[in-house]
């Protein structure tokens, strides 16, 4: 048979009051539980808060899957060509390279995850940093730094 194979545990515990946290002013605050560093790559999973308003605008991945689980409120979706309104316990699952936009209908809580990780974590990072609507050339620079597009395909 082939060589040996080791086994390494990995593990970490996560306080919501260690991880890092992004807030926008008046707007989303959203908790890196798990990060791609921290999963070797395999998913990114982040907490968020939504008041009632708060949204993301139409945008896509290239290479992501992202997950949304309604923990609380009730969140409107547009996915592709369709729109639904997700309550807590609701999940909703969007492929690569497929537009979506959400906002919350009421103040909501979401758990996002996306496969692999890494690259929404750099997007999330820098869309919650801006501190105007991103100007053309955010948008050129998501979408090469991290396959994130705003808009449509």
């Amino acid at each position: 048979m082939g060589g040996t194979v080791f086994w390494m545990s990995r593990y970490k515990i996560v306080r919501a009051s260690d991880a890092e946290t992004h807030s926008q002013e008046g707007g989303e605050t959203t908790r890196f539980l798990a990060t791609a560093l921290e999963t070797d790559g395999r998913v990114s999973i982040f907490d968020s808060a939504l008041p009632q308003g708060g949204s993301a605008p139409w945008h896509y991945h290239e290479t992501d899957d992202e997950i949304f689980y309604v923990i609380s409120g009730e969140v409107e979706f547009g996915v592709a060509d369709q729109e639904t309104a997700a309550r807590a316990g609701d999940l909703v699952i969007v492929g690569p390279n497929v537009a979506r936009r959400f906002a919350a209908r009421v103040d909501s809580r979401l758990l996002v995850i996306n496969a692999p990780g890494g690259p929404s974590e750099g997007f999330l990072r820098d869309m919650m940093n801006l501190e105007e609507a991103p100007t053309a050339e955010d948008e050129a620079r998501f979408g090469t730094k991290y396959g994130t597009h705003l808009g449509k395909p």
